[in-house]
């Protein structure tokens, strides 16, 4: 009875906390905490990881391998990762309504060891396939530390994501399970626990699999979402050269059959089983390999990259001159008492730490939204890797439109949104540098 009046007590000062909160960071969702025995979790949503390069959209839960993972909700598995990704073994279940419930890292080794020859038999539940019916408090896997998860730890990477595919802070939700859970006390949340940091190289493979995926088949009259995402996608590869709509007509179908006739496949026109699986394995393929790596700025540099490098270093008070795109004396001074205030080797050119501490601390200067204006929004700032607010949300909404963006429409400036600028300065002719600078503000605007 205890027990169940702190529950219910729980349960409504968690609802009370909803009401204020943002959508965007949390909204609580009935359902079942989604690992079957000991395990421990606080409050990890939205830190920094991969160097400051992307932001974390779940929760981990560590747990140990081979601990059961159980589905939240009633609902339906919409994707299920094999063979196993860069991000390793992983499956999405759709719930009623439309929400994501997103479990990554499930367990890649044979049980007792850490061979990574465990196979999908060990990764997954039987049954388990897309297209399932599941209930909640299925068995749909068991904990592992598969993909980019090797070196940091056992744990399940749990997100949620609203129909529109924004994540939400899960925290709450997995807060309350907990606490209803029969395991209750075996379930540690809001304490100090190991954080499981992924290596840095990429963010890419992970927004691969939580990239909007073909799950049903589509043909000539169709409309909605799905088709809005297949012209997108079609778009990107140089098959679908009209405006971007919601609906399925003769355009679209000459688009589709350019694109299978490139690829191999039946020029049918339609989107079967196999056009399907290879439009998501191409879309996988783009994220992980398109964006360049980002490079050393030296004195006697020039271009977008150094405008960027500028108007932060203007912005923190290291740098009085005009922004340019040239790396002269003035900036390289300008470098070196940024690096020797925040103790870094005073080199007078920007490497990789010079960088990542440029980004942390243009982060924490306060956002300014720019208001948008009746006749459409208009770019006004420079925005580069690990910029966040407004005017992030409205270039993801801009480049979504032109057919360059697919992902979540979140506000922060990480690898996906560098990708899809350097996709749209490719188009456009400019220096594919991943930065929004002058010229690509002018052509964002034109």
């Amino acid at each position: 009875m205890q027990h169940q009046l702190k529950s219910y007590i729980l349960a409504y000062y968690i609802a009370v906390f909803s009401l204020f909160a943002s959508p965007a960071l949390a909204a609580t969702r009935p359902i079942t905490f989604p690992v079957d025995g000991p395990a421990s979790f606080r409050n990890d949503f939205s830190e920094p990881r991969g160097g400051g390069t992307r932001e974390h959209l779940g929760i981990d839960i560590m747990a140990d391998k081979m601990i059961p993972a159980v589905s939240a909700v009633d609902g339906v598995v919409s994707y299920i990762v094999s063979p196993q990704a860069s991000w390793g073994y992983s499956i999405t279940i759709r719930d009623d309504e439309g929400y994501q419930y997103r479990y990554l890292h499930l367990n890649n080794d044979t049980p007792g060891t850490d061979d990574g020859a465990g196979g999908e038999a060990n990764a997954y539940a039987p049954g388990i396939t897309r297209g399932a019916r599941v209930t909640a408090g299925q068995l749909i896997g068991w904990v592992g530390d598969s993909g980019n998860a090797e070196a940091v730890g056992s744990h399940l990477h749990f997100e949620i994501r609203q129909p529109d595919r924004t994540p939400i802070n899960p925290y709450d939700s997995l807060t309350l399970a907990a606490s209803q859970s029969p395991r209750s006390a075996s379930i540690k949340t809001g304490v100090i626990v190991p954080v499981p940091e992924h290596p840095p190289e990429t963010e890419q493979g992970v927004a691969a699999g939580a990239a909007y995926i073909f799950a049903r088949d589509l043909s000539e009259g169709d409309t909605g979402e799905a088709v809005r995402q297949l012209q997108m996608k079609l778009k990107t590869f140089g098959h679908f050269t009209s405006y971007i709509t919601d609906y399925f007509g003769p355009i679209t179908r000459t688009a589709v059959i350019r694109y299978q006739n490139a690829n191999g496949l039946p020029a049918t026109g339609m989107v079967g089983t196999a056009t399907r699986d290879l439009l998501n394995k191409d879309v996988a393929r783009a994220l992980e390999t398109s964006a360049p790596p980002v490079k050393d700025l030296f004195e006697g540099d020039k271009g977008e990259a150094v405008r960027q490098l500028q108007t932060q270093l203007k912005a923190l008070g290291y740098y009085s001159g005009t922004v340019t795109d040239v790396f002269d004396s003035a900036v390289r001074e300008a470098v070196r008492r940024f690096q020797v205030t925040l103790r870094l080797n005073p080199t007078g050119y920007v490497d990789a730490g010079t960088r990542k501490k440029l980004g942390e601390e243009f982060l924490r200067l306060p956002v300014i939204a720019v208001p948008n204006p009746p006749s459409g929004y208009v770019f006004t700032e420079s925005l580069a890797l690990g910029a966040r607010g407004e005017a992030v949300r409205q270039l993801q909404m801009k480049l979504r439109t032109l057919g360059y963006f697919s992902a979540d429409t979140t506000g922060y400036f990480g690898p996906i949104t560098r990708t899809a600028v350097i996709n749209f300065q490719k188009a456009m002719g400019l220096e594919q540098v991943g930065i929004v600078g002058p010229k690509t503000k002018m052509a964002l605007n034109a």
